[in-house]
């Protein structure tokens, strides 16, 4: 179910409640657009890196509040990637866009080496206008053999697939660089991952 919220109107209030499985729907104009502060470094993959800019706006005027990590998942209705995004920021100034957000669910792996982990992890490490650094790495691929497959066999509710992010290590959040530098040196892992529904 889909719940359509205007950001523009101070007085808009839901009348059904957002569910962590529902969509959230927001209308913004292009300048709001501009004001999202968001994570675009995985290309199939836009995630908001805060609750800044036009985000803080709209969960200063909704219950149904967005959070880091949250997801858009269509623009117009329509699935979308990075560079969607990017192209509707050239549409003409007060057209309205929608975006549907989604929030992520929380997985903890637990995983013991000796044994390859099977996963390739990606991050950028600086801003460069219109990109910004990473939040936290995503996963770029999995193997079909290594712990992570393992892990994804025996625990299917738990599985974790390609653009989710890792969140932290063995309870240590930090930077991408770090979790990927705890990640390798740790014999015990017990990883937070926000999975997102492809």
């Amino acid at each position: 179910a889909a719940v359509t919220l205007a950001l523009d109107n101070a007085n808009a209030r839901p009348t059904v409640p957002v569910a962590l499985s529902d969509e959230l729907v927001l209308r913004l104009n292009s300048d709001e657009l501009k004001r999202l502060d968001l994570d675009l470094s995985d290309p199939k993959c836009i995630i908001l890196a805060s609750c800044d800019g036009a985000a803080a706006d709209w969960n200063q005027r909704s219950p149904n509040q967005i959070f880091p990590f949250d997801r858009i998942v269509k623009i117009d209705g329509k699935q979308c990637e990075s560079q969607d995004f990017l192209d509707i920021l050239s549409r003409d100034k007060g057209s309205l866009v929608e975006l549907s957000v989604e929030r992520p669910l929380k997985h903890l792996l637990y995983l013991k080496k000796p044994g390859r982990l099977g996963l390739d992890l990606m991050f950028t490490k600086v801003d460069a206008k219109p990109w910004r650094a990473s939040v936290k790495p995503w996963i770029a691929s999995i193997s079909n053999d290594g712990l992570v497959a393992e892990w994804n066999a025996s625990m299917p509710e738990l599985a974790i697939s390609e653009h989710d992010r890792i969140i932290s290590i063995n309870s240590k959040a930090g930077s991408p660089g770090e979790l990927v530098d705890v990640l390798s040196a740790a014999e015990v892992i017990e990883m937070e991952v926000l999975h997102y529904n492809f």
